[in-house]
């Protein structure tokens, strides 16, 4: 009995990304998925299940939250240029430096995170 269980539960494990990837799943299903996602902060994969879950409300907020974390970055990255532009060792301007090109690529993914989600929406990147 218990090697049935086994099999069955990495059965299930194998078949969860090709079946969850494909889309056929009921659209309930990929809701919790977007949820679960965005309570880890795993945009890429919120964005990879909204479009199946049919829902223009948990598209929203995906896309308020992405809003609400580049605004977040953006204070970031202004305080870290402040920092830079100032008399600073030269290590520690390098640390800045660092922290600040970090920041602008977590700034572009998030935008494209946020472009992808208003073409799911069907807004478009202009709206």
């Amino acid at each position: 009995m218990l090697g049935l269980n086994l099999l069955v539960r990495l059965g299930r494990r194998a078949l969860a990304g090709p079946l969850v990837d494909s889309g056929i799943l009921p659209s309930g299903c990929y809701r919790h998925l977007v949820l679960a996602a965005l309570e880890e902060d795993d945009f890429p994969g919120a964005v990879s299940y909204v479009r199946w879950a049919n829902d223009p409300l948990l598209v929203q907020l995906l896309i308020l939250r992405l809003r609400l974390l580049a605004a977040r970055h953006q204070q970031q990255q202004e305080a870290l240029l402040g920092l830079v532009q100032s008399n600073l060792p030269e290590e520690r301007g390098a640390k800045y430096q660092d922290l600040l090109a970090q920041e602008e690529r977590a700034l572009e993914l998030l935008k494209e995170y946020e472009a992808r989600a208003k073409e799911i929406l069907g807004g478009g990147p202009g709206s």
